[in-house]
């Protein structure tokens, strides 16, 4: 009679979770790919109509909350978690970069800028500076502080719980009851899972397709499925390697090589292409979008119902696996090199990527180069295809394609080997006990696999409007996460 091992450091519910979220999500979306997308698309509609006001307003919350938690006494706390790695400012900052934004931002920076100057607002139009000014400014705002601070809240949720016991699981479950049994604890793990997951289909969605393009163009090769195949054997054994080597040896340096690479490779582009162009560019929206920056956060606008609300309810939805990831990172820190870190090194982060990358995008437009707006309004090609013809437009462009596409699958490779370290840690009962490397392993694995199939077969949308429904339940969850830090810093200030 065949008799499984189980180790009874495994927290069994997490397994049992994991499993059964992507055998119920395979068998659906697989069943009907298109009719399942667009089944869940109608819900996240509804969802970003009837929740607009209070993902607005909850968003800023967290980011005045967390300020202000940062300048309190409770700021100067120190993380200090026994048996995890105390990591150098740069190594601490590249892996929190690399894990909370990854490809995506090399994507949207160079054409998210298309969607609001293609459809401007009432009172403006196409050719009014106004226009290229919302074009510039709302791409800033959206990979700014307010995501940032939606990231770092489970964060410091979970570094305050964990100061007060150490033992604490890293799960919802695990710092928000008492009891870690019933129905109440199932829910919040299933959506804490379910996040993770679906968070690494949203990766594979956008990343997937713009590593082909980039390599299709660079070998001039036809963009096919065994292509896309390829690709993904080859970010599953970099990030698959990373996991398993950990995160001293693994995943700090793949994450500061790619930030090294990040560096030198946008400010190649700065120095090479129009640089006071690109300065002044930036410069602008960027004061005007400190100037509006209450009135982008809580104003309903065109853009706030389309764009804003799938932004933040996107952050809502991975927040769980970044915030736990810079926890596992942050030994040593204080609450508040958490907080500020968090919200400068990755805002201004996304605000360099933006800055350079759109920029260089409209300034192509506007002499004649590459007529993007064209291509994407009358949908000639794709936006991957989209965001490849113009880093071959600029100068030196072939050559760029090649680090630019190292960079993207680097990206993609550090998103995945955290949230894969993050499910396993959560797979333990307690923080304390380290998972095995081939725990580690497996939970890499079955985070490609699933998801890729379902990609592959037509139903990568599905991942991305259920990930964003999954961050309805997570605004109230937040709230939860706000009240456990209050309590937590009114224990330490007792004591």
């Amino acid at each position: 009679m065949l008799k499984i091992k189980i180790n009874p450091q495994w927290n069994i519910s997490v397994l049992l979770i994991t499993f059964s979220f992507l055998i119920i999500l395979s068998s659906y979306v697989l069943s009907n790919p298109k009719g399942s997308a667009e089944f869940l698309k109608s819900i996240y509609d509804f969802f970003a109509v009837n929740f607009e006001t209070y993902f607005l307003i909850i968003g800023f919350i967290v980011l005045i909350f967390l300020l202000a938690v940062s300048f309190l006494p409770i700021g100067s706390k120190k993380l200090i978690l026994e048996g995890k790695d105390t990591f150098s400012y740069f190594s601490w900052g590249s892996m929190l970069f690399a894990t909370g934004l990854g490809a995506a931002l090399l994507y949207w920076s160079t054409v998210e800028w298309l969607v609001y100057f293609t459809d401007p607002m009432k009172e403006t139009s196409i050719q009014d500076p106004k226009n290229f000014l919302n074009a510039r400014t709302y791409p800033l705002f959206h990979w700014g502080f307010t995501g940032w601070a939606i990231y770092c809240l489970p964060a410091v949720a979970f570094a305050l719980a964990l100061i007060n016991k150490p033992n604490s699981p890293l799960t919802f479950s695990g710092i928000l009851l008492q009891k870690q049994s019933g129905i109440l604890r199932i829910i919040l793990d299933l959506i804490f899972i379910g996040a993770i997951l679906t968070g690494a289909g949203v990766g594979l969605t956008l990343s997937f397709p713009l590593i082909s393009a980039i390599i299709s163009e660079i070998f001039s090769i036809n963009k096919n499925i065994y292509l896309d195949f390829s690709a993904l054997i080859l970010c599953l054994f970099i990030f698959g390697t990373s996991v398993y080597l950990g995160i001293q040896k693994g995943i700090k340096r793949l994450s500061n090589l790619n930030i090294i690479l990040v560096i030198f490779f946008l400010i190649f582009i700065l120095v090479t292409g129009p640089t006071f162009y690109i300065i002044e560019n930036t410069f602008e929206p960027l004061g005007y979008m400190f100037k509006s920056f209450f009135n982008l956060s809580l104003e309903t606008s065109k853009y706030s119902i389309t764009w804003t609300v799938f932004y933040w309810a996107w952050y809502f939805a991975l927040a769980p696996a970044v915030g736990t990831f810079i926890v596992n990172v942050s030994s040593g820190k204080t609450i508040r090199e958490i907080i500020l870190g968090s919200l400068l090194i990755g805002s201004f982060g996304g605000f360099f990527h933006v800055g350079v990358l759109s920029n260089s995008s409209i300034y192509l437009f506007e002499n004649g180069i590459l007529n993007s707006p064209e291509l994407y309004k009358e949908n000639i090609i794709g936006l991957e295809s989209i965001v490849v013809q113009t880093v071959s437009s600029l100068n030196y462009g072939y050559f760029l394609l090649i680090p630019f596409g190292i960079i993207s699958i680097i990206f993609l490779c550090t998103t995945y080997d955290s949230s894969s370290y993050i499910l396993a840690t959560s797979a333990m009962k307690n923080f304390k006990n380290e998972p095995s490397r081939n725990l580690r392993l497996f939970f890499a694995f079955m985070l490609v696999i699933q998801p890729a199939l379902i990609m592959f077969l037509g139903g990568g949308d599905s991942f991305m409007w259920l990930l964003v429904i999954f961050s309805v339940p997570l605004i109230f969850i937040n709230l939860l996460l706000i009240i456990s830090i209050v309590k937590n810093a009114i224990k330490f200030r007792k004591s």
